[in-house]
């Protein structure tokens, strides 16, 4: 048997792996008991990034999800990432055993949202051929990369005609590649984009894969937790009741899909993590000298991990007559923190220490539990201690155990202050850094503004025909944003005047320092001419100045400054002529959502500005035209009616910087968009310019 038809029968036989037990002791396999998977990724999002028209009478739309197949299915190269416990390897294993076994995937309906809204799931593939592989550390994948991928390549390539079918190579648990594993997955990623009928798919977890930097061919996104809806069909099928009527594993923490499982065979409702676990070991291992060993195990097993081999995860062996979940790496954590909770405080301070993003999520776990007994704040207090990005890390962990009106939260504080202005540590992290600070109230300036000198610069590029021709343009000195409004602003002026609003989270407490986004030119325009009066009456600005939106030269210049590279057929950054990686919110990163402001402060303009590429588009004054494609004001700039403000709202206005989902081609200096003065999206936001009125 050769090694396709091997990893063939390897995938197929994936269905026969035990999966769950169900509330009446019955043990699932992965055919029977599998649940579909949605990611972060939108039909909104696809829909050309979410642009649309607004009517008055439209009202916020929920989010229908597109499942991780489809992702799969629809691109070439796709890394799917989420927690420990998330379900990627139930995936991928389910999907090569259907694959294996079938070749396409029938159509069936897939519910998308809370409110149960249905597309049909399907892949009408024509033999996709499933090879899964296990990533077990650097050489593991080097390996694989190296040699055994190639040859399998080749040997598909030789058998199979071009124009049939497709090979799928998955690639799980990349994470436990270590620092490396961008690195040789580069090599990967450009010799799959060779051949187009090769696939690939990456699993990774996401503490780790978030930070690395890739291809922008590779589509990224996380795997969603279960929805509410589908965890009572689910129960609904196993116990023939009906789903209104479950109450197993319908509580907060059973959105994990293998805590769900916990549920199952324990029959709980799952509201906590550490309470299911206390009672799934009640059921699968009674006996406290059984309960003490899997303990004891989990915590040597997790402990080596941390301190011998910070790249790998070590998972338990399943033990027979106990469960298929034990060896999952979840279940292994919850259980090392009940074990932890026994032992001296110092040796989870030093395992923290000496490996803090591996074992997060145990101390993590730890303090619930001892939060729940009163007893947190000896850990809290040396987890927040000191400086430097270990006491940074260890103040995030113990943000959630720390009360408004606790003796810790200046120093928590302090703590998220220092993690925004690095901007060292890894940016999932500082992303939720960020909504920390903005729960505790963000005392940074975000209103500041920052001088913009007049002068003659250099505006437009050679990259898009949109953006040509290149010439010099002197514009008068202005004031500008240091940031783009954030919610906290313009919910004050929603409040205050009544104006609708369609964001789904613009008043959510650790969204305030977020740029505010769901709005419309007009919002923008109404919010500016607000502003204007509570600035003259407050004297923060004269009473010969306005707040208003910028013009796209403006936009443009406070982007770039004098930046005038001898290659204008490059794009231009507000940090320089090349592309660095982790200095804005862009499609690479795949965040695939706005985050607090000021994250990025190696990615400031000339001028000091944050955010101005990727993270939100920012609206402009300026006319494009009704055309998408093609404006109507084209290059060079003239004073030609294009900054008319009554123009009818069937011309679209100028958008500028990209936001969240854009490549690096449009988050940049020079790229224009554009959307109709009514359209709103959550990936479409604004910064104010303070300048003399126009007579």
């Amino acid at each position: 048997m050769g090694l396709i038809e091997s990893l063939r029968s390897a995938a197929a036989a994936f269905g026969d792996e035990p999966l769950l037990v169900s509330p009446d002791g019955q043990e699932l396999n992965l055919a029977t008991g599998y649940i579909p998977l949605l990611t972060n990724f939108s039909f909104e999002d696809q829909a050309a990034k979410g642009l649309r028209k607004r009517k008055s009478d439209d009202k916020p739309e929920p989010p229908v999800y597109f499942s991780a197949l489809e992702l799969v299915r629809d691109h070439q190269i796709v890394l799917l990432s989420g927690p420990s416990g998330s379900g990627k390897t139930s995936f991928a294993k389910h999907l090569g055993f259907v694959l294996a076994t079938s070749g396409s995937i029938k159509a069936h309906p897939l519910v998308r949202n809370e409110l149960g809204t249905v597309h049909v799931e399907h892949w009408d593939a024509v033999d996709v051929v499933p090879c899964y592989f296990t990533i077990n550390g650097p050489e593991s994948l080097k390996t694989t990369v190296d040699s055994t991928l190639p040859g399998l390549v080749r040997s598909y390539l030789a058998d199979q005609p071009a124009t049939q079918g497709s090979l799928l190579i998955i690639l799980d648990t990349i994470d436990k590649a270590g620092d490396q594993g961008s690195i040789h997955l580069a090599d990967l990623i450009t010799f799959v984009q060779a051949f187009k009928n090769v696939k690939l798919l990456l699993l990774g977890e996401s503490n780790h894969v978030k930070h690395w930097v890739l291809s922008p061919d590779v589509v990224r996104h996380d795997l969603l937790p279960l929805l509410e809806v589908q965890r009572r069909q689910a129960v609904s099928a196993l116990t023939r009741i009906a789903p209104s009527q479950a109450t197993i594993g319908i509580g907060a923490a059973a959105a994990v899909p293998v805590y769900f499982a916990l549920t199952l065979q324990s029959r709980q409702q799952g509201d906590q993590a550490e309470e299911l676990l206390d009672a799934w070991v009640d059921v699968v291992a009674p006996d406290k000298l059984d309960s003490d060993r899997i303990m004891t195990q989990a915590f040597e097993r997790l402990k080596e991990m941390a301190i011998q081999h910070p790249q790998n995860k070590l998972s338990g062996s399943k033990e027979s007559g106990v469960s298929p979940l034990l060896s999952n790496n979840a279940v292994q954590t919850l259980l090392a923190a009940r074990y932890l909770v026994n032992l001296p405080l110092e040796t989870g301070i030093a395992l923290f220490h000496q490996s803090p993003l591996e074992t997060e999520p145990i101390l993590h776990s730890l303090l619930v539990r001892l939060s729940t007994a009163g007893k947190s704040d000896k850990l809290v207090e040396r987890l927040i201690r000191g400086s430097g990005t270990n006491a940074q890390l260890g103040a995030l962990l113990a943000s959630d155990f720390i009360a408004e009106t606790s003796s810790f939260r200046g120093k928590l504080l302090n703590q998220m202050l220092a993690i925004v202005a690095d901007g060292t540590i890894p940016t999932m992290q500082r992303e939720r850094a960020g909504g920390i600070l903005s729960r505790l109230g963000d005392p940074r300036d975000l209103m500041s503004l920052t001088n913009v000198p007049a002068g003659e610069f250099t505006l437009g590029s050679e990259t898009h025909p949109n953006s040509q021709p290149v010439e010099k343009v002197s514009l008068g000195s202005f004031r500008i944003g240091v940031y783009p409004v954030v919610n906290r602003e313009f919910s004050i002026f929603v409040r205050e005047t009544g104006r609708d609003w369609q964001s789904p989270d613009g008043f959510a407490p650790t969204r305030q320092n977020a740029p505010a986004t769901d709005l419309t030119w007009y919002d923008a325009l109404a919010y500016c001419a607000w502003l204007t009066r509570r600035w003259h009456l407050s004297g923060e600005i004269s009473l010969h100045e306005h707040v208003r939106l910028p013009t796209e030269p403006e936009w443009e210049r406070a982007c770039r400054g004098d930046q005038n590279p001898t290659d204008s057929c490059k794009p231009i950054y507000p940090w320089g002529a090349e592309w660095q990686d982790d200095v804005a919110n862009h499609e690479e990163l795949g965040l695939n959502t706005t985050c607090s402001v000021g994250l990025f402060p190696k990615g400031r303009s000339p001028y000091g500005c944050y955010d101005m590429a990727g993270q939100v588009w920012e609206w402009c004054t300026t006319l494009w035209g009704e055309d998408m494609a093609t404006p109507s004001f084209l290059y060079p700039w003239r004073n030609d009616g294009r900054e008319a403000l009554d123009a009818p709202g069937s011309i679209r206005r100028v958008l500028r910087g990209g936001c969240f989902s854009s490549g690096r081609l449009k988050a940049c200096c020079t790229y224009r968009g554009s959307l109709e003065p009514a359209g709103f999206w959550r990936g479409n936001g604004f910064r104010i310019v303070v300048a003399p009125i126009r007579s």
